[in-house]
């Protein structure tokens, strides 16, 4: 069974908040209202909720586990957004040409090559002033070095075994670009971007966070015991302080078929 497709993490990818400045970079590379939008792998639908308040002229949220989709659902109070069970390597229910921005958050890593859903989403994007945005990290932007603000840092430093993990399933900027160019893509923009991810009232929170695992999929690689010994590790690198700002490294491509 698809791991989203268990029941415990059925809410996990749908509670969490998008941060402004994430709406920020998207509004500076392209224009979602009035447009014809799909959020493919859109999960419990956090970006799904937050392209809605956009004002699109139709929405759709796009993922192939059942489960996600109810949360995604169960979270969604807008009901003009139109949610669809596809696999993305085969978007039938998509005509040719029918949409202007396609979002990919966090999927690209899911994939065992980009060239299927690369070569779907440049069949029902229209040609003329669509853009593609592909959200992921390359090896070099999960591998940077843990701090008070890069959490994730921690995890690779603490148990070395997760950074091959973590770098046999992420795709290089070279390898995303050149995928891109092969499904007809002529121009892409590749920016590299710190999301805020959560902000924490102390570090006990941070810790029961850590604790439910709650949207890192890199985390159910460890043990329970494991888990203890790594929000230890981190404990002990984290200043006591009233609040924690934690950020992710992504790059985020912007492509263009002109």
């Amino acid at each position: 069974m698809n791991k989203f497709d268990q029941l415990t993490n059925q809410f996990t990818y749908a509670e969490r908040e998008a941060h402004e400045d994430w709406l920020h970079l998207i509004l500076a590379n392209t224009q979602i209202e009035g447009k014809r939008v799909a959020d493919i792998g859109c999960g419990g639908g956090i970006y799904t909720r937050v392209l809605a308040q956009q004002q699109p002229a139709s929405l759709f949220g796009i993922d192939g586990s059942k489960r996600m989709l109810e949360a995604a659902r169960s979270k969604s109070s807008d009901s003009s957004v139109q949610f669809i069970h596809q696999d993305c390597e085969q978007l039938s229910e998509i005509p040719d040409n029918s949409l202007d921005v396609i979002l990919e958050r966090a999927l690209i890593h899911h994939l065992k090559q980009l060239q299927l859903n690369f070569s779907e989403v440049s069949r029902v994007l229209a040609e003329r002033e669509s853009v593609f945005i592909v959200q992921d990290r390359t090896p070099d932007d999960c591998l940077l070095a843990g701090s008070p603000t890069h959490i994730r840092g921690y995890f690779f430093e603490c148990f070395p075994f997760l950074a091959k993990t973590e770098k046999d399933r992420r795709y290089s900027d070279e390898a995303v670009r050149d995928a891109l160019a092969e499904a007809g893509f002529t121009r892409v923009n590749m920016q590299p971007f710190w999301e805020t991810r959560a902000t924490y009232t102390s570090v006990q929170e941070l810790k029961e966070d850590l604790q439910s695992r709650r949207g890192r999929t890199i985390l159910h690689e460890l043990t329970d015991s494991q888990l203890e010994e790594l929000i230890d590790y981190i404990e002990e690198r984290i200043p006591q302080q009233e609040k924690i700002i934690e950020k992710d490294r992504w790059s985020v491509w912007f492509a263009y078929k002109e």
